[in-house]
């Protein structure tokens, strides 16, 4: 009989986590009307996740309840599937062991226990590819691409490639000498109804020219 009590019990409290998690990602997609993106279950606390505009894919977290946990997620960010995000859970690595010793034996949760190398920051216009993880302290640079299923443990130049596990540099996505130019230039700077009207103008390959037309219409745009 009271193994039947706690196995109900185990269902009751799975059931509740499950409600609660399920109206927290509803509640998500009323708040981010702005955006594309839908919140994961396994999300524990949606406050620690900002995104900006027009940003789309489902945002999968692990959290450990470390104060210094934080994502932030730009605009025009492309989230492909299966992606994670961690933003600590780290162990103690130069005592005598790395079980976390204070966490299952002495208190309910031990910040040393799960550390966190600081927020996650994903600039505007990243595109991360299926199944990576990013992991915490790191921050994608504008416009670069991470390739499907790396894990990235350092920060990502802006319009960088990179691939892998670790994940490491593989190319430049544009001409490099014409990155400086076009961290001049940010989609968020159109209005959709410009990008609309001139499609074809942000499809050409990135040139100088290319960019000098895009920038004379976000003159126009201001």
């Amino acid at each position: 009989m009271i193994k039947w009590l706690k196995v109900l019990n185990s269902i009751r409290v799975d059931l509740l986590i499950y409600c609660k998690r399920k109206i927290q990602a509803v509640e998500w997609r009323m708040s981010n009307s702005h955006n594309y993106t839908q919140l994961s279950l396994n999300v524990k606390n949606s406050k620690l996740i900002s995104v900006g505009n027009d940003s789309y894919g489902t945002i999968n977290v692990e959290s450990f309840e470390n104060r210094r946990e934080n994502l932030i997620i730009g605009s025009f960010v492309s989230i492909a599937p299966e992606v994670t995000f961690v933003l600590g859970g780290n162990h103690q690595t130069s005592a005598f062991s790395t079980y976390p010793l204070k966490a299952y034996f002495l208190e309910k949760f031990s910040e040393e226990d799960a550390q966190t190398k600081g927020p996650i920051v994903v600039e505007d216009e990243v595109w991360i590819g299926q199944g990576c993880m990013i992991m915490s302290g790191v921050t994608l640079g504008k416009g670069c691409i991470v390739a499907a299923g790396s894990i990235v443990t350092k920060d990502v130049s802006p319009f960088a490639i990179v691939g892998g596990n670790p994940a490491k540099f593989i190319k430049w996505r544009i001409d490099e000498n014409l990155i400086e130019k076009r961290k001049e230039l940010s989609l968020s700077q159109f209005e959709i109804l410009t990008i609309k009207d001139n499609i074809d103008f942000f499809y050409e390959e990135t040139s100088y020219d290319s960019l000098r037309k895009l920038k004379k219409i976000a003159d126009d745009n201001k």
